[in-house]
């Protein structure tokens, strides 16, 4: 169980002391941002706030207010939804340089699902109130904000794409993958903190059907299973199991 929800002001958070060091970590991990030109980089590094998370604390929770946007630059956050049982379903897991929150942004409207840190999580704030005088002062910004939205619905489009024509054992091989990518490790051995229920929630997958996959992977030589993690050892194996060009 997540400790209770609490407002980000009630956790560490402060102003950033190098900005060029936090611009170098996120034109690394954030394609968007490593779009953006270097004023519009610097603006909005002057308005965020840095914080830390410790493992298993919410960030925010289904039905919360809007308080502003977040992107990580270390570590995991579990996104997932509860049934009326109060049975939890994993849907995705942001990871280092993926933005959360910006649904809020354009429709006002309470969180969507719960947020809560996988692991120590360091991440960047942008607080509501600083984002919408700088929307107010220069519109150009629902642009850029726009074009961060659209990059995910195109993601969620592709999961949508794969799940009905790829087969499980290629979708599979292709989640271990940008969880590599994601963690900016090209070459193995990739540590992947997961677990395999983790994993075939994100899959829609069932543990067994998971399980088994995850068997004729490591048979194969191309990663190792134990307990909550699972090491890609061989890339481009992986890469032709998930029929992707090498990388």
């Amino acid at each position: 169980m997540a400790p209770s929800p609490q407002h980000p002001n009630s956790h560490q958070a402060n102003t950033l002391g190098n900005n060029a060091d936090f611009a170098a970590r996120l034109i690394r991990l954030s394609p968007w941002f490593a779009a953006l030109a270097d004023t519009e980089q610097q603006q909005l590094l002057a308005l965020a706030q840095y914080r830390q998370l410790p493992a298993g604390q919410r960030l925010f929770s289904r039905g919360d207010s809007f308080d502003g946007i977040y992107v990580l630059l270390q570590g995991g956050v579990l996104i997932a939804g509860v049934d009326k049982t109060g049975k939890e379903a994993l849907l995705t897991i942001v990871e280092g340089g993926d933005f959360i929150g910006e649904i809020a942004l354009f429709d006002k409207q309470s969180r969507t699902h719960d947020a809560t840190a996988s692991g120590p999580v360091q991440l960047l704030w942008w607080p509501a109130h600083q984002l919408l005088q700088l929307l107010n002062d220069q519109p150009l910004w629902w642009q850029r904000f726009g074009q961060l939205l659209t990059a995910k619905m195109r993601m969620v489009f592709q999961a949508f794409e794969d799940m009905s024509l790829q087969s499980a054992q290629v979708r599979l091989a292709r989640r271990l993958l940008l969880c590599c990518r994601l963690q900016q490790s090209s070459v193995g051995p990739c540590v992947i903190p997961m677990s395999q229920e983790q994993l075939g929630q994100l899959l829609a997958l069932s543990r067994q059907t998971t399980n088994q996959l995850l068997q004729q992977l490591e048979a194969a030589g191309y990663i190792e299973k134990s307990y909550g993690q699972i090491t890609v050892l061989n890339v481009a194996g992986l890469q032709q199991v998930a029929e992707l060009p090498p990388s």
